[in-house]
């Protein structure tokens, strides 16, 4: 006979946010349920980054180092003999 697997939501097995009790296992190590490391007011490495860094401040540096190996290229190849 088959077991069923148990549904994802149930009051008996779920945990913050709503997933199940094996999800956070398996996926994060039950983190939700560890001490907060950062017990200062400062801000966590994560947040300043992505606060520093966004989609469009990404494209506008990828298109300035793509643009300076487009001339850094024309230069090699005119100095060229």
């Amino acid at each position: 006979m088959r077991k069923l697997l148990p549904l994802i939501g149930t009051p008996s097995g779920s945990h913050p946010g709503g997933r199940s009790a094996m999800t956070c296992r398996f996926r994060c190590g039950d983190a939700c349920f560890h001490e907060v490391p950062n017990t200062s007011d400062n801000e966590y490495v994560g947040d300043v980054i992505a606060g520093a860094l966004s989609r469009r401040s990404m494209m506008r540096a990828a298109a300035v180092v793509t643009v300076a190996a487009a001339g850094a290229g024309a230069v090699g190849v005119a100095g060229a003999p």
